[in-house]
């Protein structure tokens, strides 16, 4: 009797960290698997912003019609220097599998972030600005969406123009 309960035990135990091993994410290389990248061309009169930061950041959440962003991105880069040639190279690395609405060109104050415009954004016509003239509105249909999965997890040439005009 003793040694069918050390038995039971025993098969319990190795059953019990089967279930355990077999739960959580089916797989665990999709965590930080994505990327995704492009150039930003900056078009506009306007000297570059002495105050505040421009920063490019993809955002899983966008709400239509504006499309504004009510939160952080989920990815962002650090703050933009005045590039010499109007362009800036962006990488956006770390991303978790999953479908995110945009990625945006903003300019922020850290003492006013309500105050924060976007300058350009992703979408489907690349050669246009997708901004309407408020910088807090985004010009129909909206950014593209953009789908990072096991299958196509890097995504390059996402190009954006982006106008240094909207900052306030």
């Amino acid at each position: 009797m003793k040694r069918l309960f050390s038995v039971l035990t025993l098969a319990a135990a190795v059953a019990t960290t089967a279930i355990i091993l077999s739960c959580g994410d089916d797989d665990p290389a999709s965590a930080g698997a994505g990327s995704v990248s492009g150039t930003v061309t900056f078009i506009g009169s306007r000297a570059w912003p002495t105050v505040g930061e421009v920063q490019v950041g993809i955002y899983a959440h966008l709400d239509p019609p504006d499309y504004a962003p009510t939160g952080p991105p989920d990815a962002f880069t650090l703050a933009i220097e005045e590039p010499v040639t109007g362009q800036y190279s962006y990488h956006l690395a770390g991303l978790d599998y999953g479908t995110y609405t945009g990625i945006l060109v903003s300019w922020r104050e850290a003492n006013d972030p309500g105050g924060a415009r976007m300058l350009g954004m992703y979408w489907i016509y690349p050669d246009s600005l997708g901004i309407q003239p408020d910088g807090v509105t985004a010009k129909a249909p909206g950014p593209a969406p953009i789908a990072i999965k096991s299958s196509k997890p890097k995504h390059t040439g996402l190009d954006i123009k982006a106008d240094i005009d909207l900052v306030p």
